[in-house]
């Protein structure tokens, strides 16, 4: 009959659903502990210590995609037991070794700002450090999985975590120090100018401080070159260079400042060669001669000195006035 078989459909039918039901069952625990169901193949252990042994087998096999998953389900599920600083820098640790800096720095953060007491702290200070070194001498980090971007604002975001959260720390200066390099890199010039700047000011007994005051000199040049009516800028630069060539007689980088400070110079004696040769358009030859004698005296060495010698013997000749 018609219905014996509408019955058989339905038994079948039901017959699937309590199969499935018992399947999820199976699967699936309530504990009243966390008041959730939990799936006991993705479940911690029953305690941190047990979970951590469980993670380190799987390091120690070189599983590192594994260990890495479990170091952070220790943290997540045990976040106060005295394991959970160590398991979430192994799980940094077992993110480099799958050659994934991004998500180690990940890590690593997480334990300098959630356990700034650990033992782990200066661990994880080190290894930012180390990973910031990486993207600033060009590695890229990874995004999602082949797709790779350039990491220079990522070095610049591990170096500013690094002197946020340990200013006085070991690496402090040298994260500072290569917040400006990054910044120059990108012709930031004024942040990198701060940058530099704050090295000289937060940390006065670092061996970076000559590089600093050199670094500090070159922004207010390349910032000296973008304001072409404010020759204050120009000023300043020359006066960082004065004082770095005076504090630093035998520094490396001395040749390297002594020709900047010589362009600098020139850049000055360039612009007052531009408001003689107007007053000399304006018919007012005195006027222009003071400032031919400003360029030889104040800037002797430049070629517009030349020029204004040459100039104002013009005009002794021609019996123009001296003011």
């Amino acid at each position: 009959m018609w219905y014996h078989e509408g019955v058989r459909k339905l038994l079948a039918s039901l017959s699937l659903v309590f199969l499935i039901a018992s399947n999820a069952q199976a699967a699936w625990i309530w504990t009243p502990q966390t008041r959730r169901w939990i799936n006991p193949k993705y479940a911690a252990k029953d305690t941190p210590t047990a979970q951590m042994d469980w993670a380190v087998g799987f390091f120690e096999n070189r599983d590192y995609d594994r260990s890495s998953k479990e170091f952070i389900r220790l943290v997540r599920t045990y976040p106060r037991s005295d394991l959970a600083p160590d398991a979430q820098y192994l799980a940094g640790v077992s993110f480099e070794l799958m050659g994934r800096p991004g998500a180690a720095f990940t890590a690593y953060k997480q334990v300098v700002e959630i356990y700034p007491f650990s033992q782990r702290f200066k661990d994880s200070i080190e290894r930012e450090f180390l990973i910031a070194e990486e993207f600033f001498g060009g590695k890229r980090v990874e995004l999602i999985g082949p797709i790779k971007m350039p990491a220079l604002d990522k070095a610049i975001e591990i170096y500013e975590h690094l002197v946020q959260h340990a200013p006085y720390g070991e690496y402090a200066d040298r994260a500072q120090m290569r917040l400006g390099e990054c910044y120059i890199r990108q012709r930031r010039y004024e942040e990198a100018n701060r940058a530099f700047q704050r090295v000289l000011d937060e940390y006065p007994n670092s061996p970076l401080l000559e590089k600093a005051k050199f670094n500090v000199a070159f922004c207010a040049r390349q910032l000296s070159l973008k304001a072409s009516y404010d020759q204050s800028a120009t000023d300043e630069a020359i006066g960082w260079y004065e004082k770095f060539i005076a504090s630093h007689p035998n520094s490396e980088l001395i040749p390297q400042a002594q020709e900047s400070l010589k362009a600098l110079k020139t850049i000055k004696a360039d612009g007052l060669a531009q408001i003689a040769r107007f007053y000399e358009t304006q018919h007012k030859p005195a006027a222009a001669a003071v400032y031919y004698r400003e360029i030889m005296e104040k800037y002797p060495d430049t070629e517009p000195a030349a020029q204004a010698v040459a100039k104002l013997k013009e005009m002794d000749q021609k019996g123009v006035p001296k003011k």
